[in-house]
């Protein structure tokens, strides 16, 4: 199985086998000529800011076609955990009410809504049960003063991939929101916004750009009152000079933008989508299905403990095993040039557009050694 894009076309491909996607990507050669895009339109005054607001609407464009949306309602928050917890803050708290969400979700999505238990919300964290909290649980936990059901696509650490329509169908008999973390699904597998009431991505794994810029849904159908409590002259309706007269947002996704979005990091997520669009997203699922069904396959048969789903609708890029000394192993692997995630436990193996099964065959193999070492 041949990568679907030439390795030569990232950097430092060359010196490692990269099957640490669902850490970060390696970095696209082309993005250099987008960040000298970038620093050229700079020094040009408004020119260069129109060309600024002109790359973020494109990203705009191409982020909605992905995830089934409109384009504004899409936009472009610092981080996940910079709109998660601009939904947090916004919400009307009571004593009483809860949140509910697995307690082993990534901080991004869990620590935003911890402040609220001094307000009196219960946080309910749910345990798993072998590696995955079955729906009926979630269901049973949801109730009428539950507020928001939060969730992850797919799981950071164990690569389990949920079905969207499902979760949100518990929320919403509820009345609750559904607030979605898409970090290790958006650019690998098909992601439907419109399931959530709120979806967010980082962009520097599988969409193959960088820190600093993340991607936020708003269902506006759903929510057209809802606005976060923080504003900023960005996210604000423009006004006259000198117009101090009540505040008033935008009614788009920009909200979640309170001053200028990361337009260095929208450099780059532009020229990163074309390359990803220029590929297809059909394609990069069909190949990173195949590359991780086999992964893990060869995994076990090494006999380690997997935490991953083998059914293709119920996995995505990361496969994980479970392991007490991850970190050894992590270490072990980079000592033969062998890239993967070791850390909570879990050692995850990620494959991307530009592996192949040659990746998968050293990567194992190294794998098998260190195992055998006792590492």
């Amino acid at each position: 199985m041949q990568s679907l894009v030439p390795k030569s076309d990232f950097l430092n491909l060359d010196s490692v086998v990269h099957l640490a996607a669902g850490g970060q990507t390696p970095s696209l050669k082309s993005h250099l000529a987008a960040l000298e895009r970038f620093a050229t339109a700079k020094g040009t005054g408004l020119r260069g800011q129109a060309q600024n607001q002109e790359t973020r609407a494109r990203v705009a464009q191409r982020v909605a076609r992905l995830i089934g949306c409109q384009w504004d309602d899409v936009g472009f928050p610092s981080s996940v955990a910079h709109g998660v917890a601009l939904v947090a803050e916004s919400l009307d708290w009571r004593p009483g009410d809860n949140v509910v969400l697995e307690a082993w979700e990534f901080p991004s999505l869990l620590y935003p809504w911890l402040p609220l238990r001094e307000r009196g919300v219960e946080v309910r964290l749910l345990q798993p049960e072998n590696w995955q909290v079955p729906l009926e649980r979630v269901r049973a936990a949801v109730d009428a003063r539950t507020r928001v059901l939060a969730l992850s696509h797919v799981s950071y650490l164990t690569g389990e991939r949920r079905d969207l329509a499902a979760y949100a169908a518990i929320a919403r008999a509820a009345g609750a929101l559904f607030v979605v973390d898409a970090s290790h699904s958006l650019g690998v597998v098909p992601v439907y916004a419109p399931h959530a009431d709120f979806l967010f991505s980082c962009c520097y794994k599988w969409l193959l750009g960088t820190q600093g810029v993340a991607v936020a849904y708003w269902n506006r159908a759903r929510l057209p009152r809802w606005r976060p409590r923080t504003a900023g002259w960005h996210s604000a309706e423009p006004r006259p000079p000198l117009d101090q007269g009540d505040l008033q947002l935008a009614d788009t996704g920009v909200v979640f933008e309170p001053g200028n979005p990361n337009f260095v990091g929208l450099y780059v997520l532009d020229n990163a989508l074309d390359y990803l669009l220029a590929v297809g997203d059909a394609a990069i699922e069909r190949h990173v299905l195949a590359l991780s069904g086999e992964v893990r396959r060869r995994l076990a048969a090494l006999g380690v403990p997997l935490m991953t789903p083998e059914a293709p609708e119920r996995r995505a890029g990361n496969i994980a095993f479970s392991a007490a000394n991850a970190a050894e192993i992590r270490k072990a692997l980079e000592a033969q040039g062998v890239l993967v995630t070791g850390e909570d436990g879990r050692v995850r193996i990620s494959v991307h557009l530009y592996n192949d099964l040659e990746d998968v065959e050293r990567g194992l193999a190294a794998l098998a050694g260190v195992l055998g070492s006792g590492a």
